[in-house]
């Protein structure tokens, strides 16, 4: 509810306007805040963010052994399987429009 406190009222043109006062334009932001996760000091949205997040993953799947290294090999590679035949399936409809 509007309390006295946070509401200023002025008149324009005969009617009265209530402003409040918590309507004011925020600060602007100079972009999103890096998450400083595993060491990281880049900002996650470049490309050095980018590197850092592929060498964190890297360092984490050495460090898996047994059954987890496994399961987790099999699924980078199933991803990466994907990713070669969508690129495939892709070239092929492409040629075949052609």
């Amino acid at each position: 509810m509007l309390t006295p406190s946070t509401v200023s009222p002025s008149t324009v043109g005969g009617v009265q306007i209530r402003e409040r006062d918590d309507d004011e334009d925020e600060p602007p932001r100079v972009g999103p805040e890096p998450d400083f996760a595993w060491g990281r000091t880049a900002n996650p949205n470049s490309v050095d963010g980018e590197l850092q997040n592929l060498a964190a993953f890297g360092a984490g799947l050495a460090r898996l052994s047994g059954p987890r290294r496994t399961a987790a090999r099999v699924i980078v590679g199933l991803v990466l399987l994907g990713l070669v035949l969508a690129i495939l399936f892709s070239i092929v409809s492409i040629v075949r429009i052609w």
